[in-house]
């Protein structure tokens, strides 16, 4: 048996790993709607879109999302 100190490395270490995992696929994920023509203010408002359907009274979460995409377009594009 592992003790908790030995659990709570193992716990981090597996957050480390998938969340590495996630920026790897989101990376490309990214890079292959932009060359689409999207955008990240699209991805943002694609995914309050989907919390809403997803989740009963998601507002918050949703209000953050579009402030996000409303931020996004303001900064110039390079």
């Amino acid at each position: 048996m592992f003790d908790s100190e030995q659990q709570a490395h193992i716990r981090t270490a597996l957050r480390d790993s998938r969340r590495e995992g996630l920026i790897k696929f989101f990376d490309e994920f990214i890079t292959l709607l932009e060359q689409e023509g999207f955008s990240s203010q699209d991805l943002l408002e694609a995914i309050a879109a989907w919390m809403f359907r997803q989740r009963p009274n998601p507002e918050e979460v949703i209000k953050h999302l579009e402030d996000a995409a409303m931020e996004l377009s303001r900064i110039p594009k390079n």
